[in-house]
């Protein structure tokens, strides 16, 4: 799409429709004004010749001694008139025919003005234009002679207001764009506004599957597509609750055995035996935690509330206080409405992955723009580049002994990226280039 169209469909419609009844307009004007001047023009050469030939009559009839005096009288702002003796007129006065006037590169308009003065004139009179009516300058000089050879030049235009711009024309013209432009954008608007409400709608669904549904109104298209997301958003919160109800029975299916055999192992004789059964049996239970958790997508589940980000990165910094290996970068105070223990476990599972493969962490908070951003940086090696998205999958580890102190449950990163999508975020890692890792977690400010 071009760089010049408007990014809203309400601007791109407005636009469209706005320049598309500007360019009829224009064209009709265009024709309407061409058929104006195409009529006054016609009707002029028309009057003007007929007065020509009025006046030519009365003064050739007249006494040469006459003629000064009724040249005079008959003259006016409009259509002056002069006397001129017979040897001004030269070798070449006659006739001046149109094919002569097309070959002088004249227009149509001296084809009508010729033709109208050699109908009101007749054939047996001698004339000829020295100055022709052309567009935007209808002026025009006849030179006829008269029956003893002295010539009569007749200078003549019509008057302005005839000819003057149709400023009244150009002012309705102006008043009706306007009225249009003013409908177009208000069809416009209401035709858009729809589907900005289900826009809205569906990012409310993403953070919050008991967001209000949409109310059903307006005309019938509109209150399908309500009546369909309706659906919709009901259908995946049934769902997900019957996942949920699911997930509960299975934990309390999982955990009962696992509780078992913690307590047989506790009476096992042998001692290594004992600790080796229960080291495995711990880790179960904590992968069957992180599996559920993930899964139940509390995260998503939480009420929004406003939170002290300092006090919670702070807070899960002292957590990790005891191997002196996590610093904070944090202002005096920065408030976010979020889900305080959802922040709470993605922001935890980001410092024990820098601890746990990159030595320390250093979390700092800053404000920039409309987002809250929230990195994590550590010492490590880092992560190869065709690799970075992938961790972001569940289960997925770079450390494939698959063992859990070395490589974890590959659930972290998920519920980190789980968390920052529930507050309409995101989360990405970036190699640093002195070293190390960033995981930085970009929440926006609602």
């Amino acid at each position: 799409m071009r760089a010049w169209l408007p990014r809203s469909l309400y601007g791109r419609i407005v636009l469209i429709l706005t320049a598309g009844v500007i360019g009829a307009q224009l064209i009709g004007a265009s024709l309407h004004l061409s058929e104006r001047f195409s009529l006054i023009s016609q009707t002029m050469t028309s009057e003007f010749a007929q007065q020509i030939a009025a006046v030519y009559r009365t003064i050739n009839s007249q006494p040469e001694v006459v003629r000064p005096g009724l040249v005079s009288a008959l003259s006016r702002s409009r259509m002056v008139l002069a006397l001129q003796p017979s040897e001004a007129a030269g070798a070449d006065t006659g006739h001046a025919s149109p094919d002569q006037e097309i070959s002088s590169g004249r227009d149509s308009l001296v084809f009508r003005f010729s033709d109208e003065l050699e109908r009101a004139m007749g054939r047996d009179v001698k004339w000829r234009l020295l100055h022709v009516p052309a567009m935007g300058d209808l002026r025009f000089v006849v030179e006829l002679e008269l029956s003893d050879g002295q010539l009569l030049q007749v200078t003549g235009a019509p008057p302005e207001e005839v000819l003057g711009q149709p400023w009244h024309l150009l002012m309705g013209l102006v008043a009706m764009l306007l009225v249009i432009i003013l409908l177009v954008m208000i069809v416009a608007r209401n035709t858009v506004k729809p589907l900005t409400r289900l826009a809205q709608a569906a990012h409310g669904v993403a953070q919050d599957l008991r967001h209000p549904q949409l109310d059903v109104s307006g005309p019938s298209e509109v209150q399908e597509a309500a009546r369909a997301f309706n659906t919709m958003q009901k259908r995946i919160r049934d769902g997900i609750e019957e996942r949920e109800r699911f997930l509960a029975a299975v934990s309390h299916d999982l955990k009962t055995p696992v509780t078992r055999l913690r307590l047989r192992a506790e009476m096992l004789p042998d001692n290594n035996l004992r600790v080796d059964i229960e080291r495995d049996v711990n880790e179960m239970q904590s992968l069957i935690d992180d599996t559920l958790d993930f899964l139940r997508g509390r995260s998503v589940d939480e009420p929004l509330q406003m939170v002290d980000l300092v006090a919670l990165i702070e807070s899960v910094a002292d957590d990790f206080s005891y191997d002196e290996q996590v610093t904070v970068d944090v202002p005096d105070q920065m408030r976010f409405r979020g889900r305080p223990i959802a922040l709470q476990r993605a922001l935890r599972n980001l410092v024990d992955n820098a601890i746990k493969y990159g030595n320390c962490a250093h979390v700092s908070l800053r404000q920039q723009g409309q987002d809250i951003m929230i990195s994590v940086d550590d010492q490590g090696q880092g992560i190869a580049v065709d690799k970075i998205e992938a961790v972001f999958d569940p289960f997925f580890r770079l450390e494939e002994s698959r063992s859990r102190e070395t490589g974890g449950s590959g659930l972290g990163l998920a519920i980190v990226r789980l968390v920052a999508q529930s507050h309409g975020g995101s989360v990405q890692l970036f190699n640093r280039p002195e070293g190390g890792l960033r995981a930085m977690m970009v929440l926006p400010i609602r």
